[in-house]
């Protein structure tokens, strides 16, 4: 479809392009240091990532000297929009679940590997030589730092590995431009989702309405700021006093059954929480805190009735698996015509316009990608499954990104890897297609970094700044190659100097170690519960459609069953809703559209200052307040 931008055509965006590549390196030394070294307020664990934010907010407020004083010389928005989408893909690919867990799995199966746990008998003949690394005595310094990267010796080693990882991801991202592309018609156009999570981008970068002129905005941004300096100080001078925005635990309270099975349940009133979800349809904050009180009462409700002792019990993983692959099966229900209308000019050969474009870069993504697995060792068929379940899953968290922009989309245990042992068991396999799984297990840990909402929101961003689908895919696949390698390096820099942390590379061993040593059949009991999941979100979503006004969202089900995460947010998921219920039955569109400014700069506040306590430490090495965890 072509894009129909309001906006007249602009001239190649090669400023943007080319300001996108050069911001990238220090952004990705930054998400490794962070990272790696202190392990808290981690940016790509969030939607909507803090670093690209700060960035983007410093890029606007130099452009807009630049358009006052040297008009020529400024950038577009749309050119902004693009180093913004090419930072969060970069940001997302050195994420905590993409290759934070990529680049310690390429030496760890051999580093670790000992007489005791027989690591070399029993899968060393099947790990790929040319995704990992087996060169043992060279990785001393990798593991016990006070070295330097930038040898040969040391780049050698990790040359070749980087090469074809940087290879699968771009292949990953071939794949989700195409099949975003077939979908963003559908959702942009027809459909018109809202996209929550790039309101704060657009709003900044705006030539007509720039946020940061806004006095509400400042409003809101003075009151987040207020927090974060204030606790921020106390960390340094303890005497100082505190606002205790992270303090309460309502668990806490009910220590006796079947009560105390609640558990950990925070009340934490954090501003970037308010901000979020203010910015979300009233009905989908609305049942994103419904649906976690809901979760909570079905651990209650186990043990009232003596099944919470059971292994798995509430099976939250496959039931958040079952829900978030209904959600995509409906999507692609109601997108039907349009996805078929994209095939049905590929077959025909039409390729004016792009047109069919989506649909062979599918086709080429996707043979390609099998070709990979084929070549790690894995069937035609296993490989097939799994990439069929990973873009299965990954288009599920894209269009609840589109539809309802929830602050996180956790899915520990909703994995492709986890679902396909589930539901198959690990002793149908082969040990060459159980090695395929759980080399790809590395970029699947929790999908929290997951690329694919980001490139579908660029689709959004390209059509209201009209800067053209075209150089926005040509955008995120210039992001990704660049992002995956200055991502090998970042890493590697710091892991030289300081000693990497061999724990994110043990999630694909401790995998296929268990799989070889204990062979799974089909586990029914989670497959049942991945069942319920589908079921449960397929009502609602038919409840919506049957009864308007119907206050319950089928992804506020799916995305409150991250327990972990979601619950760090909850609370101030409901305060916000609170309020925004409040000014909208009171107070009208007129009351919502002033308190929307002011919502965005608590979101913004938070970021700015409490991502500069982040940059404070990176820059002294001091102990700061975390704004989050």
């Amino acid at each position: 479809m072509r894009s129909r931008s309001h906006t007249p055509a602009q001239r190649p965006p090669f400023r943007g392009l080319l300001l996108g590549l050069l911001l990238i390196p220090p952004n990705s030394y930054f998400i490794m240091s962070n990272h790696l070294i202190y392990w808290s307020a981690l940016p790509t664990t969030f939607a909507l990532m803090f670093n690209v934010v700060i960035t983007l907010t410093a890029v606007a407020a130099l452009n807009m000297g630049l358009r006052r004083y040297c008009p020529r010389f400024a950038l577009p928005p749309g050119e902004l929009l693009i180093v913004y989408v090419m930072l969060a893909i970069a940001s997302a690919l050195a994420g905590h679940d993409m290759l934070q867990t990529v680049i310690p799995t390429v030496p760890n199966g051999f580093w670790f590997a000992t007489p005791e746990n027989e690591w070399k008998e029993l899968f060393h003949s099947y790990l790929p030589r040319w995704l990992t690394s087996g060169n043992v005595e060279s990785l001393t310094h990798f593991y016990d730092g006070r070295a330097r990267f930038a040898t040969w010796a040391h780049f050698h080693d990790w040359a070749r590995p980087a090469v074809w990882w940087t290879v699968l991801m771009s292949l990953l991202a071939l794949a989700m431009i195409s099949l975003n592309g077939m979908l963003a018609g559908q959702w942009i156009y027809r459909e018109r989702l809202t996209f929550p999570i790039v309101r704060l981008p657009m709003a900044l970068v705006s030539a007509e309405r720039p946020l940061l002129r806004s006095r509400a905005m400042w409003v809101g941004f003075a009151i987040a700021a207020v927090i974060d300096l204030t606790n921020g100080l106390h960390v340094f001078f303890p005497v100082a006093p505190e606002i205790p925005v992270r303090k309460v635990d309502l668990g806490a309270y009910f220590t006796e059954p079947p009560w105390n099975a609640l558990g950990w349940t925070p009340l934490y009133v954090l501003p970037f929480g308010l901000g979020l979800a203010f910015l979300m349809p009233l009905d989908v904050s609305f049942s994103l805190w419904f649906f976690y009180i809901v979760w909570k009462l079905e651990r209650v409700f186990g043990r009232v009735v003596g099944v919470y002792g059971m292994p798995g019990f509430p099976y939250a993983g496959p039931q958040g698996a079952g829900a978030y692959m209904a959600l995509a099966v409906l999507a692609l229900v109601a997108a039907r015509r349009h996805v078929s209308g994209n095939v049905r000019r590929l077959l025909r050969g039409v390729e004016q316009g792009g047109v069919g474009w989506p649909a062979l870069g599918l086709c080429v993504s996707g043979t390609l990608l099998l070709a990979f697995g084929v070549r790690i060792g894995m069937g035609v068929l296993p490989a097939a499954l799994y990439f069929v379940v990973y873009f299965w899953l990954s288009l599920a968290i894209t269009r609840v990104r589109a539809e309802v922009g929830p602050p996180t989309h956790e899915m520990f245990v909703a994995t492709p890897h986890h679902v396909i042992d589930d539901v198959f068991g690990s002793r149908r396999f082969s040990p060459g297609s159980l090695t395929g799984f759980a080399m790809f297990a590395a970029f699947n840990r929790g999908s929290r970094a997951n690329p694919m909402p980001h490139a579908m929101e660029g689709f959004k961003v390209a059509r209201d700044s009209g800067v053209g689908r075209g150089w926005m895919s040509a955008a995120i696949l210039l992001a990704t190659v660049a992002g995956t390698l200055w991502a090998f390096c970042a890493y590697l820099h710091v892991s030289y100097t300081v000693g990497a942390n061999p724990g994110l590379g043990s999630v694909s061993y401790d995998l296929l170690r268990r799989w070889l040593y204990h062979p799974s059949t089909t586990d029914a009991p989670a497959s049942a519960f991945m069942l319920v999941g589908f079921g449960i979100t397929t009502a609602l979503w038919l409840l919506r459609g049957a009864f308007p006004g119907w206050p319950l969202h089928p992804a506020g089900y799916a995305v409150a069953s991250s327990q972990w995460t979601f619950g760090w947010l909850w609370f101030s998921v409901l305060i916000s809703w609170a309020v925004k219920f409040a000014l909208l039955r009171f107070g009208g569109m007129r009351y919502y559209r002033k308190a929307a400014s002011l919502f965005l700069g608590l979101l913004l506040g938070e970021y700015i200052v409490g991502g500069g306590w982040i940059l404070i430490r990176l820059a002294f090495g001091v102990r700061v307040y975390s704004f989050y965890r």
